[in-house]
């Protein structure tokens, strides 16, 4: 068994709280065994810890869970969870969840080393596809198959919890934003908006426009800790031609650190000599 150190960071157990107070999270089960004593913290640190791998960063990690059971052997404790991952980002105005999971039944083991620090093993997801109701039903007890199975039904509650963290993260950095998934907000695309699918697809497959979003909008990320904004822009002038504008530029200056241009005739495109460093992006 593979375990990880738990470290329970200040802004875990303040949002934890939180959510506590809000009535965020199910009490748990323990079906027959011994009281529950595990923290609550933890099973949100594991599934922190499990949002800030394996999934496109955003500035913020975010979890919602529902404890369906707990089962204590000695000090080791088997958590099984109804719960959702997601890492948060500015997109065109919204703070939204840009990549992250769904409702998912999630199973893992939370013990003590022997200097009485908490360790936990890797979350356990179901399979993906034809093996995803089979796998369920060979890891979870019988009597939580129906909850694990309907997992989805609990999504707007998990999202709920999800929002709380990104509530929170708003604050604490003097920011207002409408908070959501992805899906809750418009990301028009550039064959929406007269450019042919023919160029659409060839510009998704240049590398170095990799970070610039593939919708017309932005996106904010910070680096070295700096705040910039990866915009991409798209002046249709009837026909399907027109010109796009990939900018990089910082989100305090507007200084423009980087920038790709495109004119767009029909099913072919040219790129045009880019502006340079330290012009400014006019004010909105």
């Amino acid at each position: 068994m593979s375990l990880k150190p738990l470290t329970l960071t200040l802004c875990t157990l303040v949002l934890c709280l939180t959510m506590a107070a809000c009535g965020a999270a199910e009490p748990a089960e323990t079906g027959g065994s011994a009281p529950l004593e595990l923290p609550e913290t933890l099973v949100s640190q594991v599934l922190l810890d499990q949002a800030s791998s394996g999934y496109m960063e955003g500035e913020c990690a975010a979890e919602g869970h529902i404890i369906l059971d707990t089962v204590r052997e000695d000090d080791v404790w088997q958590v099984y969870t109804l719960a959702s991952v997601g890492q948060y980002g500015f997109c065109t105005g919204h703070f939204e969840k840009i990549s992250g999971s769904g409702a998912i039944p999630t199973m893992f083991t939370i013990g003590q080393d022997e200097n009485g620090n908490y360790v936990c093993d890797e979350v356990w997801e179901p399979e993906d596809g034809s093996y995803y109701a089979d796998s369920i039903k060979e890891n979870f007890p019988k009597r939580l198959w129906n909850k694990a199975l309907n997992a989805h039904e609990q999504y707007g509650e998990l999202q709920k919890q999800e929002e709380t963290y990104a509530r929170a993260y708003l604050e604490s950095i003097g920011r207002e934003a409408p908070i959501g998934d992805y899906g809750d907000f418009e990301h028009p695309l550039f064959t929406e908006n007269g450019m042919s699918v023919e160029v659409s697809n060839a510009l998704l497959t240049i590398e170095k426009l990799y970070p610039f979003p593939m919708y017309i909008g932005n996106q904010e990320k910070i680096e070295d800790g700096v705040r910039y904004v990866y915009e991409t822009a798209w002046d249709h002038q009837g026909d399907g031609a027109g010109m796009v504008h990939y900018t990089k530029y910082e989100y305090d200056t507007n200084q423009v650190i980087q920038q790709y241009i495109f004119q767009v005739e029909g099913d072919s495109y040219t790129e045009l000599s880019p502006q340079g460093p330290g012009i400014n992006v006019p004010d909105a």
